[in-house]
């Protein structure tokens, strides 16, 4: 029972690594495209900030718990190629949000972790920038009129899904090439002959 607890865990690690790393470098890819991409006139039709709590531990022995929000301007827009109406959501290739950095806060003797404003400040800076009813231009994949976004071209941002698959896929692999050691090393053991 425990192999097959194991084996589910690692092949969960290579598939989620497999899956980032694609969809990853398919972002990368596009992101370099998306300055050769054309254009057209489009309009902002929503603008607005989310925020989502991440929760986290301390690292090391600090086991602290850290409160922290992540930030994401959400902005909704159309525009039209080919007298065909599409709607978009993304700004670019590198829109993942902002993550509040942790500050520690002792409250009489007891020291929490919170994020601060300014991933906030920058969420709703984009969002003020892509207000409601502004004229914007989109710009669009040739090939998908579909797939479009405001701010073309690359980021280093957009290397962050195709890093985490890479070390998924490493994490995995290792840990599969672990358990294959031991299980060949105990199948040794049985198979050999007792002196």
């Amino acid at each position: 029972m425990k192999r097959f607890w194991l084996w589910s865990f690692i092949l969960l690690l290579l598939a989620g690594g497999c899956a980032a790393s694609f969809f990853g470098w398919r972002a990368v890819m596009r992101s370099l495209a998306s300055s050769g991409w054309p254009s057209t006139n489009g309009k902002i039709i929503d603008s607005r900030v989310e925020e989502e709590k991440v929760r986290r531990t301390g690292s090391g022995t600090n086991k602290t718990p850290l409160n922290q929000k992540r930030y994401q301007p959400k902005i909704d827009y159309t525009y039209s190629v080919n007298d065909k109406s599409f709607m978009g959501t993304r700004i670019s290739y590198s829109d993942h949000g902002y993550l509040g950095k942790s500050k520690s806060v002792t409250v009489m003797g007891v020291t929490r972790y919170s994020s601060n404003a300014n991933a906030k400040a920058s969420a709703q800076k984009i969002a003020k920038k892509y207000h409601k009813g502004k004229k914007v231009t989109v710009f669009y994949m040739p090939n998908n009129p579909g797939e479009s976004l405001l701010e073309p071209g690359f980021s280093y941002k957009v290397f962050a899904w195709p890093i985490c698959g890479i070390v998924l896929l490493a994490i995995g692999g290792i840990i599969a090439w672990l358990a294959i050691s031991v299980s060949r090393d105990k199948d040794e053991e049985e198979t050999s002959p007792v002196i």
